[in-house]
């Protein structure tokens, strides 16, 4: 635990300067030679504390460089479901945003307000009496819920949909249908509805977690609405074994082979005997507001999923729909983890706001430059690659076009400096100590938003609260996102260490994301994010020849005792196997134009590596982390993203500088005869 107890150190107090200075001997300097080489030092002992030195790195390289992180982060002991080192970064940031949230300075209404949000989250007793007359006026606002009312319960005045439609409209929420407004895939210029699977799919875990969820869900149903025992374990299983037959035919396709354009007309006919869209929707936006078109994503889940509500008793379906509304209200922590699940509470309802205001109080303009920086390189590497002959099984005409592509592919901060906060949450009254109600009002602000795209120019779903610590690749918009997070000093790159890790990590996720633009899926959107196929045949079929080694390979390897699945979809290890390639290739070009007193200092004291042996280990680490056996086969199953062993083993036994880096036998595991390659 040392190495992790100097990082937090290093982190958040600031460091006496030796007393060179005269004048103020206890002056706090993070410049000065001293306090540098304590920030190095602990840099080194937080990666040396992660490695497994005695295992062969040309054997397995993650045991290699991560074998000991799970004896310092064990997702068993801490009650997570995993650990890795983005967590890391997310507390670091969500400790930040506590400090504002707990600040006196706030200036502004829309921050007291936002304080005030937390207040009332943090403020919630589980067991007080209005807190639970609260819960009970959420559901009740839309009818009974048999599970409270038992034989009393009117099942003639329930009907599923349009019960659901009413929620909709009031609080945006999509419990069975999910509705969404954003970019017509083929038209970016103007938004479209589309009709999805809700975004809440089930882990496909064991049994024993099932039972934990029904065992959670009866506690809830006895502590929040006076259900007795018998019933409420009874009621839960019911609404597990509902919410896995509804998730079970969910499917994995890209947007382009899901998505189907449907008039109001044709969705009516198709669907009449099941349920009215014409009245659905007018229940949602109003009767002016019905679309005349709207995107159906995943017909066959649509189609499963009304054969379902049809045969399902309707008391199933109220409680089903009607306890997923009230989840949105429960406090789901002890009294000691409050504070910080209040934190992320407040990140799911105040996203843009709250990466503002930390973006703000912390801001790096040389921070912001370097990342600039680097993405300028790793963007030109990969164009050189397609100007080259490197990638001669791209025909040129597709070769210019992606060219264009890339060219026009921008890098965005997400600090929402231009975002109109007070539209957002002006008129929204918020309570310090009125919890289910501020959630309320902030849900039927964001529902009358939604339905306003409707007459607006395209526009993307916002993922503030769930991209909060990692980049992402918007395919509508050719933009990729940098969070606020992932400028936070000395995580993972910083002045003081080797450019070797800046190159590893941030030149590695950059890349990453870039390559987005030109998988399976994105190789089908044109420069400006609209679907409008542009890779002729030859290349689309010398393009699926690649693809189909690198699914060969990643469904060898074996997690949980389990084959990985044999997907079709690569698309996250092609950008993995890429990514780490295009960011070597940038610190190889950085590195020889470096002095050689520069090329010192590209070097670890009691790390006894060369420069790029540390860039190899440190990308290795960023993907250290400990999951918990329940939740391993679900890790393999239901993420499109390997395992984080295999993100390692797979894109590094694949890259042949690797081998010849850390000297690796033709022999070793880390240096396969055939390696998989697309970029």
């Amino acid at each position: 635990m040392i190495s992790r107890l100097w990082l937090l150190f290093i982190l958040q107090v600031p460091i006496l300067a030796l007393p060179t200075d005269t004048e103020n001997v206890f002056a706090d300097d993070l410049t000065s030679e001293y306090a540098k080489g304590i920030i190095l030092a602990a840099k080194v002992a937080e990666m040396k504390g992660m490695m497994k030195p005695e295992a062969a790195p040309c054997d397995n390289f993650y045991e290699y460089a991560c074998g000991n992180w799970n004896r310092q982060n064990p997702a068993l002991l801490l009650g997570k479901a995993m650990t890795d080192s983005f967590q890391l970064l997310l507390d670091g940031f969500n400790r930040r945003l506590l400090r504002i949230l707990r600040s006196q300075s706030l200036q502004s209404e829309l921050e007291k307000k936002m304080q005030r949000f937390f207040l009332s989250c943090a403020n919630v007793n589980r067991d007080d009496v209005l807190y639970k007359v609260a819960l009970e006026n959420v559901y009740r606002e839309f009818g009974e819920m048999p599970a409270v009312a038992g034989d009393q319960w009117n099942s003639s005045a329930f009907n599923w949909w349009r019960t659901e439609a009413h929620i909709h409209q009031k609080y945006g929420k999509n419990l069975i249908l999910a509705v969404d407004i954003m970019h017509d895939i083929k038209n970016t210029s103007l938004n479209r509805v589309y009709l999805n699977p809700p975004d809440r799919s089930k882990f496909s875990g064991s049994r024993l977690m099932d039972i934990l969820e029904e065992a959670r869900i009866s506690k809830d149903l006895q502590d929040y609405l006076g259900v007795e025992a018998k019933e409420a374990k009874n009621i839960a299983k019911n609404l597990n074994s509902f919410d896995e037959k509804l998730f079970e035919g969910v499917s994995s396709n890209t947007l382009e082979d899901s998505v189907s354009l449907y008039t109001m007309a044709e969705l009516e006919e198709k669907y009449i005997s099941y349920l009215n869209f014409t009245e659905y929707f007018g229940l949602i936006f109003g009767e002016e507001n019905i679309p005349d078109q709207l995107y159906v994503t995943d017909e066959e889940f649509v189609d499963n999923i009304l054969v379902l509500m049809k045969n399902t008793p309707s008391a199933t379906q109220a409680n089903y729909i009607l306890w997923h509304l009230l989840e949105t209200y429960f406090v789901d922590a002890n009294e000691k983890d409050l504070s910080k699940w209040c934190v992320d509470q407040t990140k799911k309802y105040f996203g843009q706001l709250t990466e503002n205001l930390v973006y703000k109080r912390y801001r790096s303009s040389k921070a912001e430059a370097e990342v600039f920086s680097v993405w300028e390189e790793i963007r030109g590497i990969f164009r050189e690659h397609l100007k080259g002959d490197k990638l001669d099984w791209i025909t040129n005409d597709t070769r210019q076009v992606a060219i264009e592509k890339l060219d026009r592919m921008a890098l965005h901060i997400n600090s929402y400096d231009s975002e109109d906060f007070e539209k957002l949450f002006g008129k929204v009254e918020i309570d310090r100590y009125n919890y289910v109600a501020n959630i309320q009002h902030l849900l039927s602000a964001k529902a009358i938003g939604s339905a306003e795209k409707l007459k607006l120019p395209g526009s993307s779903l916002d993922f503030s609260q769930t991209l909060s610590f990692t980049p992402a690749y918007n395919i509508q918009e050719n933009i990729i996102t940098i969070p606020v997070a992932l400028l936070q000093p000395r995580y993972f790159w910083g002045d003081e260490y080797p450019e070797a890790l800046k190159y590893a990590i941030l030149g590695f996720l950059l890349a990453h994301e870039m390559v987005h633009g030109f998988d399976g899926e994105g190789r089908s959107y044109d420069a400006s994010g609209n679907l409008a196929p542009w890779w002729d045949i030859k290349s689309r079929y010398e393009f699926e020849e690649r693809r189909k080694c690198f699914q060969a390979q990643y469904h060898a390897y074996k997690y949980a005792g389990s084959e990985l699945p044999e997907t079709e979809d690569q698309s996250e290890n092609i950008a993995d196997n890429a990514g780490v390639k295009f960011a070597y290739i940038a610190y190889e070009k950085w590195l020889r134009n470096q002095t050689e007193e520069r090329k010192q200092r590209e070097t670890m004291k009691e790390l006894e590596l060369s420069s790029r042996q540390i860039f190899f280990l440190g990308y290795a680490q960023l993907w250290c982390d400990d999951v918990h056996s329940l939740f391993q086969s679900s890790v393999a199953k239901d993420d499109n993203h390997a395992p984080s062993k295999f993100r390692v083993i797979g894109s590094l036994s694949n890259f042949q500088e690797f081998s010849w880096v850390y000297n690796c036998s033709q022999e070793a595991p880390m240096d396969p005869e055939y390696k998989c390659a697309v970029y």
